[in-house]
């Protein structure tokens, strides 16, 4: 007896011109790359340093930036601290130079009463002895001084008048209102005029004009100096 097969079905649902699919490969599992234990070891030791040094070279750069920003502030407070220290040296200098120039001033208008006091015609014989030789044609002088010193200046002016040449009329006049060391020489076109009171306020006149041009040199040099009071043109 012969073994049975079983009958084929039948494929009616077989599209036979369709092309056959493709077979699905299972997909491939991505490479892991290996390296030798000793060389990760080393790699990794670089990684290390190399982080350390950026770590260490970036609190460097904030701590040289940190120092720059603290010297920039000492700076500054030390120069305000200079300008003020400057400052309050101008005007001490400018005090004591006003006390300088008073001081000396007071001396020297003491020193000039007490040597007047006691030599009052010194200053009126070198006057007139000055000015006799470019006087000597003059046909006359007049000479106004105190009038308790009117001899003792003839007697002091004969042997000068002699010695200049000096030919025309000389007329001493003694005055009330005249200080003693001052006087007053004139003749036909001209004359002079010796006035200590006067000549002190000059003086001291002058005197404060110099300490106010000094002042107004300091007060400009302190504008210049301050950059908050420049303008852009």
């Amino acid at each position: 007896m012969g073994k049975m097969v079983s009958p084929s079905k039948f494929l009616f649902d077989v599209d036979f011109a369709a092309p056959p699919e493709p077979e699905e490969l299972p997909s491939a599992e991505p490479e892991i790359p290996m390296i030798p234990v000793n060389e990760h070891n080393r790699l990794l030791q670089e990684a290390k340093a190399q982080a350390f040094e950026q770590g260490r070279m970036q609190a460097l750069q904030e701590h040289q930036s940190h120092q720059d920003r603290l010297l920039t502030e000492e700076v500054g407070h030390l120069v305000g601290a200079v300008g003020r220290v400057l400052g309050e040296l101008e005007e001490d200098q400018a005090a004591l130079e006003k006390d300088a120039a008073s001081l000396a001033f007071l001396v020297a208008r003491r020193l000039c009463a007490h040597l007047i006091a006691r030599q009052p015609l010194a200053e009126i014989v070198a006057l007139v002895s000055g000015a006799l030789g470019p006087l000597r044609r003059a046909p006359h002088l007049v000479i106004r001084i105190h009038e308790r010193d009117v001899e003792a200046l003839k007697k002091r002016l004969d042997p000068i008048v002699m010695e200049k040449g000096y030919d025309g009329r000389l007329v001493i006049l003694g005055e009330p209102d005249i200080a003693r060391g001052d006087c007053r020489i004139e003749w036909a076109d001209g004359g002079i005029i010796r006035d200590r009171k006067a000549l002190e306020r000059e003086i001291d006149a002058r005197i404060k004009a110099y300490l106010q041009a000094r002042a107004n040199e300091r007060q400009a040099g302190k504008v210049a100096a301050d950059p908050n009071t420049q303008r852009d043109e």
